[in-house]
């Protein structure tokens, strides 16, 4: 295999996971010239970074001092590799709370090498190409969307997702992903960034739109990716899903309560829709978030009063204030 891919893990605690996914990277790559991984750790108080260090001394890690967010942490480590002379031609980011098969590494890196063929040979510049996404019990965890916003499925489909129950929603956003000439490579939109592959030459390029940096890190958690997506798309990126390369996401979660992931959600999707759409695209954020609270709540209105009741009216709750968010 020619060429070598930078793996890029994010960490902040959840040893366990990270330990299991770094197993499973070393159990396929071995010692092997082709590849090389990096930790960025968001400052964890488990022993994560001193664990790495006695458990993988292979591993390039790169400890921040404190929490700086998804986005930040993956420039971290790659600025580091790059810093301490490591070379790679194609980058691969991995959630750390993942389970790879065998080979799920080297397979998504020949599916990216024939996915930037059929880009270029169809138009493109550039290919992104992420693995079919499993949860834990082998069912698929829908990974790729039809769009976001108005380069995606447009502002008038994507108002109309604020009055449909989550599922529903979810199906609009997803779209149906194109077959390709290539029968295990289906295109779509954009990818959520639960693994990622891609080319050293589209990391440069995002690099020159981002003052340098591959992620925005304005961004600390959310959106993260549909912000890179755009740029990457302007750039002429296609996105590809490689259906022969199973990889299970387990959902590491976070210690944060829900209405405070919902508000940084939510703040993350005004700024990104702000960035790229300029004041329609904030607009179009704000009464979305709005009405997708107010029909919630008036849809839970009547399970309020009945059993299981305080469950509902912390529910109702909860969307109360992400509707008084998205006035101010």
């Amino acid at each position: 295999m020619s060429g070598r891919t930078a793996i890029i893990l994010v960490t902040f605690n959840g040893w366990e996971l990270t330990r299991n996914c770094l197993n499973d990277l070393t159990a396929q790559l071995g010692d092997s010239e082709h590849f090389v991984v990096a930790v960025a750790d968001n400052a964890s108080t488990d022993g994560t970074p001193e664990r790495i260090r006695h458990d993988f001394p292979s591993v390039h890690l790169y400890a921040s001092p404190e929490n700086v967010g998804f986005g930040a942490a993956n420039n971290l480590a790659l600025e580091g590799l790059l810093r301490d002379g490591e070379s790679f031609d194609a980058v691969c980011l991995l959630n750390n709370d993942t389970r790879l098969t065998h080979d799920t590494i080297p397979q998504l890196r020949e599916a990216w090498i024939q996915a930037h063929e059929l880009a270029q040979g169809e138009g493109g510049k550039f290919a992104v190409v992420a693995p079919a996404v499993k949860n834990p019990d082998g069912s698929e965890q829908p990974n790729y969307f039809a769009g976001l916003g108005p380069e995606g499925i447009g502002s008038i489909a994507f108002f109309r997702n604020a009055f449909r129950n989550e599922a529903s929603a979810a199906k609009v956003l997803q779209g149906v992903p194109r077959q390709t000439a290539q029968g295990d490579l289906a295109e779509v939109h954009w990818t959520s960034a639960v693994c990622w592959l891609f080319g050293k030459d589209l990391y440069d390029s995002l690099c020159k739109e981002n003052a340098g940096k591959l992620f925005d890190e304005n961004i600390f958690m959310y959106y993260e990716d549909a912000d890179l997506a755009l740029h990457a798309r302007r750039l002429g990126t296609r996105f590809f899903i490689a259906s022969s390369v199973p990889l299970t996401h387990l959902g590491g979660g976070s210690a944060q309560s829900n209405t405070r992931r919902a508000l940084q959600h939510d703040r993350a999707q005004q700024y990104v829709f702000k960035k790229h759409f300029g004041f329609h695209g904030y607009l179009l954020s704000k009464s979305f978030r709005f009405c997708r609270s107010l029909a919630r709540v008036a849809a839970s209105l009547p399970r309020s009063l009945g059993p299981g009741g305080k469950q509902t009216r912390a529910y109702i709750k909860h969307h109360f204030t992400l509707m008084r968010a998205a006035l101010w």
